[in-house]
């Protein structure tokens, strides 16, 4: 499980920096303060999933509270702008939060079993 999710999220991670750097910079033709501001907390989730994977494998329990920080970013992002997708991206980072939560319990299996 907890390899599951640091390649699930290290695949995520060029999508969400893609789109988040797309939002940012691309809407130069309509000057949305509040839709530049969605796009640079897509950039904090994008780094945040890329934290959330690295603790993925040696301590899954950081990767849950990275993941569900990343997630309340995210939603918080989805709100105050017109940037719906990180909705999307809130509810990945949920999934990805909760498959780690099963990573602990997998390590702890293992490390019973040692």
């Amino acid at each position: 499980m907890r390899i599951a999710v640091l390649v699930i999220g290290l695949c995520l991670v060029m999508l969400v920096g893609m789109q988040s750097c797309t939002v940012m910079f691309g809407g130069g033709l309509t000057e949305d303060q509040n839709l530049a501001g969605a796009g640079a907390l897509g950039l904090l989730v994008a780094l945040l999933f890329i934290l959330g994977s690295a603790f993925a494998i040696g301590a899954p329990k950081a990767s849950v509270g990275i993941f569900a920080v990343a997630a309340l970013f995210a939603f918080g992002a989805a709100g105050m702008s017109d940037f719906r997708d990180m909705n999307v991206w809130g509810w990945i980072s949920v999934v990805l939060a909760v498959l780690s939560y099963f990573g602990i319990r997998e390590k702890a299996k293992k490390e019973m079993a040692k």
